[in-house]
């Protein structure tokens, strides 16, 4: 039986920064028993694992989300919280430790001796780290994960990146994320769309595509992300399978301009839940090497071009249904 190799991301971890959960691992590491027809393969299992943290908001001091990795000790941290403040320095939260102005001068001024200094300089080293960890990933589906993982963590600002904020929903919609759930966007990309199928174009302020969703065709309201966005401060990469819950009564929208569904500003959702990356997130010659067995299915199971589609097409179909200036 030949020796199991560890995933990229899993060697990057262990290697430079702290190992991953023993779920992540076996995930990322393609366990046979996330390659079914249900899961995938254990790359897309391991992005419904990341998504459920994506969905949540980023607790400033609580931390559930250091359970990515395995066992993470948090003593000192707490101890950083809770000390801090007699060392001069007011702390709102343990993120970010290593871009804080605050925290690099507090270290200059206390003594390096002491355990509250070296617990924090530990912590900000790791941080610093940690931000920077997908630059020792090769592959394109690696840096992926690294920077979902990263930003997880350390959260960024959407204002900052000018990236456009994707507001997530209390409670997940029902709404799968299934193998198969690529299967109506492959279609669309090519313009095939089912004789009943609609798609609704959410737009920005200036009439740009930002996601796409279809109707009537499979699952409704999941949507493919056609630009990169952010939610509670995670960089989300073009080609992240969403859920979306709305009354279209209460949109303001206008018809597109070739097929059933309408173009509606992205600013009136209430919000979305992230499900996944689909197998569009990457690249069309990266993307049997990073979805393995998820990809061996669309291929088995007659999807329409998984291996060149790109999101580009999608992107053109979207922009293709917006009338310049508006319809009357």
């Amino acid at each position: 039986m030949s020796e199991l190799i560890d995933h990229e991301v899993v060697v990057i971890f262990k290697k430079y920064l702290y190992p991953l959960s023993a779920k992540l691992t076996e995930m990322l590491n393609e366990h046979f028993s996330h390659q079914t027809e249900r899961r995938g393969c254990g790359y897309t299992q391991a992005t419904r694992v990341i998504a459920e943290f994506v969905s949540q908001v980023r607790d400033p001091i609580g931390f559930q989300d250091l359970r990515i990795f395995e066992e993470y000790e948090t003593k000192a941290l707490r101890n950083i919280l809770n000390q801090s403040s007699s060392y001069g320095l007011e702390l709102e939260t343990w993120r970010n430790l290593d871009t804080n102005l605050n925290v690099q001068q507090c270290l200059q001024r206390i003594n390096p001796q002491e355990s509250f200094a070296q617990s924090l300089q530990q912590e900000v080293e790791f941080q610093a780290k940690l931000r920077t960890i997908h630059q020792y990933a090769e592959l394109e589906e690696s840096q992926l994960i690294c920077q979902l993982l990263s930003d997880i963590i350390l959260p960024q600002d959407a204002e900052n990146l000018e990236m456009i904020e994707c507001h997530a929903l209390e409670e997940k919609p029902k709404v799968g994320s299934c193998p198969m759930a690529e299967k109506f966007f492959l279609r669309i990309a090519h313009h095939r769309l089912l004789r009943q199928g609609e798609i609704n174009i959410f737009v920005d302020e200036h009439d740009q595509p930002i996601m796409m969703e279809k109707l009537n065709m499979g699952d409704n309201h999941s949507c493919i992300s056609l630009v990169p966005l952010m939610m509670n401060g995670v960089r989300l990469p073009a080609g992240s399978l969403f859920s979306a819950s709305y009354d279209i009564e209460q949109l303001t929208k206008h018809k597109n301009k070739q097929y059933k569904g309408y173009v509606i500003p992205i600013a009136e959702m209430y919000g979305f839940w992230f499900l996944r990356l689909t197998t569009l997130a990457v690249s069309p010659q990266n993307r049997a090497r990073a979805f393995g067995y998820h990809f061996k299915q669309q291929v088995d199971n007659g999807l329409f071009r998984p291996d060149t589609t790109e999101l580009s097409q999608l992107m053109e179909i979207a922009r293709d249904q917006i009338y310049i200036g508006h319809p009357c």
